[in-house]
């Protein structure tokens, strides 16, 4: 009696977790298509263009925010939240790790931004924009310690409300910008939607007995140099892709014009808000399990469970989105990307397969398997660049690209899944 009341207890926490966590993830894609759609209906497909690679830039700041050790920092909070000495160390450890990290970018965007504001807007006058998003990243910073707090400690309320306040204020921010400043003002609120979450964090961060626990004097470089490897694999994430995302962007851009950068970046941005769901999902629940389980079968079985899992719900989701595309793509974009109807389909199969695969990927975090991982992402960078570039003779355009997207994580999925039931079985 006794287990089966401890399993409906903790069955119930999973589940008011999971939907609090689903709370705050759905503002954040509900925000996100409210910016897309502001972004398309007062820029067009051209403006959406213009912004593709300022939109990647603030996708790797924010991997990048503090050392990229967000996974690190859940993993071990999971594991030291019945050790106050070792949580507080590893508060002081990661804090100073995020600070230095945070201060030397935001030295170096400021540093170069003119350069910078040459090669993101093709204009250096907007330099100031990239000096802005330099010190927000500090913000960032500070938001994804105490967001990757919060998860290892299972506090999902402090995470949830701090995401979702932070994203109903920064809706009526980020409207004001885009609607009365064009892009530069579109690109003030890409930011704001990052840097808002910060304020409610800092609030609760203020309350909570955790305050200023953090000391240099505590600072463990053992734990340094873990949290150092976990950075290591969320940098190389965070620059591999978006950077790959802006090398082919430009090629687009060349060969066929903002126009159809633009159609190919309302896809993709489609893309990264659903997605988004599914990361947080994984790093919240996936990952701290497979951290506390040993046997490698075990860990195995639970991974095709959450493989099924996560293709099942996005196949109905994704099912919903290309029979309604006629619908959909209008409503959260604008009718000038009603191109993105005929090949919407391929951009959907690659994110299923993206989906599962990043089950896999997560599995390598929580064993802190670095050199697999890294290995993993340039495989990944690769296949796309080349796939893009050779679909690209056959087929023009954003079509040709989301194509290359497809076959890409089809066949990446299918190289992971190899690798991972040859690790699992030996």
């Amino acid at each position: 009696m006794r287990n089966a009341s401890s399993d409906s207890v903790q069955y119930r926490k999973a589940l008011s977790s999971a939907v609090l966590t689903t709370f705050a993830q759905a503002s954040k894609i509900l925000v996100g298509f409210s910016i897309l759609k502001l972004i398309a209906l007062y820029l067009g497909p051209e403006g959406l263009g213009k912004l593709g690679h300022f939109m990647s830039l603030t996708s790797i700041l924010a991997l990048l925010a503090g050392g990229g050790i967000s996974h690190g920092v859940i993993k071990y909070s999971a594991e030291y939240k019945n050790s106050n000495f070792s949580l507080y160390k590893l508060l002081s450890t990661s804090s100073v790790f995020a600070f230095v990290f945070s201060v030397v970018i935001a030295l170096m965007f400021l540093a170069f931004s003119r350069p910078l504001s040459l090669l993101i807007f093709a204009d250096e006058q907007l330099s100031w924009v990239i000096s802005l998003l330099s010190v927000f990243q500090v913000m960032l910073a500070f938001n994804m310690l105490f967001s990757s707090v919060a998860n290892g400690l299972g506090d999902v309320k402090s995470f949830a409300f701090s995401q979702i306040i932070g994203n109903i204020i920064a809706l009526p921010v980020a409207w004001f910008f885009i609607y009365g400043f064009g892009v530069p003002g579109a690109a003030l609120a890409v930011v704001a939607i990052l840097a808002m979450a910060s304020f409610p964090s800092i609030y609760i961060y203020l309350r909570s007995s955790l305050r200023f626990r953090f000391r240099l004097k505590k600072v463990d470089s053992v734990l340094l140099k873990k949290l150092s490897w976990f950075s290591l694999m969320l940098c190389v994430s965070a620059v591999a892709f978006p950077v790959v995302e802006m090398y082919i962007r430009q090629n687009l851009i060349d060969s066929a014009g903002y126009n159809q950068a633009g159609i190919w970046q309302g896809a993709i941005r489609l893309s990264s808000a659903y997605l988004g769901f599914f990361s947080v999902f994984l790093a919240s629940y996936f990952m701290p399990m497979v951290s506390g389980i040993d046997n490698k079968k075990d860990i195995e079985h639970l991974t095709y469970k959450f493989i099924a899992l996560v293709m099942a719900v996005f196949a109905v989701g994704g099912a919903s989105l290309y029979f309604g595309r006629s619908f959909f793509i209008p409503l959260l974009l604008s009718r000038e990307f009603e191109e993105l109807n005929g090949f919407i389909l391929f951009q959907l199969v690659g994110d299923l397969f993206k989906t599962a695969n990043y089950v896999i990927g997560f599995v390598a975090v929580a064993r802190a398997a670095t050199r697999v991982y890294i290995l993993s992402e340039i495989v990944q960078a690769s296949l796309f660049v080349s796939l893009s570039m050779i679909v690209g003779h056959f087929i023009a355009g954003a079509e040709g690209v989301t194509v290359a997207y497809m076959i890409t994580y089809v066949i990446y999925f299918s190289i992971s899944l190899a690798v991972f039931r040859f690790w699992a079985r030996n």
